[in-house]
């Protein structure tokens, strides 16, 4: 057996599929259920104290429907984001989004992504947008990107919330991870804020800005395997009725 081959026995090439169900992705991996990075994280982060005051302030059932706005607007760049990648054009002027014209935010994270691809340079391949991976430790994710920057291999995580929070950072860490686990690759991450509150329409945060205290890592590695264990179990149920 030759060096070649001993690298791909230590691989991980699990069979991953990909559900969708009410707007919330489901992972199936070697025909068994393993929650999302996300949902993970979710269950397990403590929430922000900024946004549990705002809560506070605005009322449950307001924070709901303004985190529903949100979501869709997330989506809906992500989803521009991947067909630029892709090579198609657009027209921020004639661009919808629920049928309306573009509020000026979200042109400028738009124009922020066009000016990080044109200073950055990233090459990939189409099939490494929207990547999913999956781990050894029980889960799974999507990443936005896989590629080179100046010729080191990148995952790299789209975000278009209000900031950078620990759980974006555990996120990309444990995408990374994965993607190691299954092609031996250990990239480096990037995690790109389109903010239109910056100049140039986003803010980029590469290795030596994506740091996780290690008492707050294990903390949250440790009550994330826990949840990862009871969900798979309660999930087993539900597997049937998806597939």
């Amino acid at each position: 057996m030759n060096n070649t081959d001993e690298i791909k026995k230590e691989l991980y090439l699990p069979a991953i599929v990909r559900k969708e169900v009410n707007d919330e992705h489901y992972y199936f991996v070697n025909e068994q259920y393993f929650p999302s990075v996300t949902k993970i994280l979710g269950e397990s982060m403590p929430m922000p104290y900024a946004l549990r005051q705002w809560i506070g302030d605005v009322g449950n059932e307001k924070a709901e429907e303004k985190f529903e706005s949100a979501g869709d607007l997330g989506t809906f760049v992500h989803d521009t984001c991947e067909a630029l990648l892709k090579g198609e054009k657009i027209k921020l002027s004639e661009i919808r989004f629920k049928e309306k014209l573009l509020p000026d935010r979200v042109k400028k994270m738009l124009v922020g992504f066009v000016n990080w691809v044109a200073l950055y340079q990233p090459e990939y391949k189409v099939g490494n947008i929207e990547f999913t991976v999956a781990s050894r430790l029980g889960y799974a994710g999507t990443l936005d990107l896989f590629c080179t920057i100046n010729g080191e291999p990148y995952i790299i995580d789209f975000k278009t919330s209000s900031g950078v929070y620990d759980s974006h950072k555990l996120q990309i860490i444990a995408y990374k991870n994965a993607y190691s686990e299954m092609t031996g690759i250990m990239p480096k991450v990037g995690i790109l804020h389109l903010n239109p509150r910056c100049k140039a329409g986003y803010t980029f945060l590469e290795d030596k800005d994506i740091v996780i205290g290690k008492n707050k890592r294990n903390s949250i590695l440790r009550i994330s395997c826990v949840y990862s264990i009871c969900i798979k179990c309660f999930m087993v149920v539900r597997y049937h009725s998806l597939i």
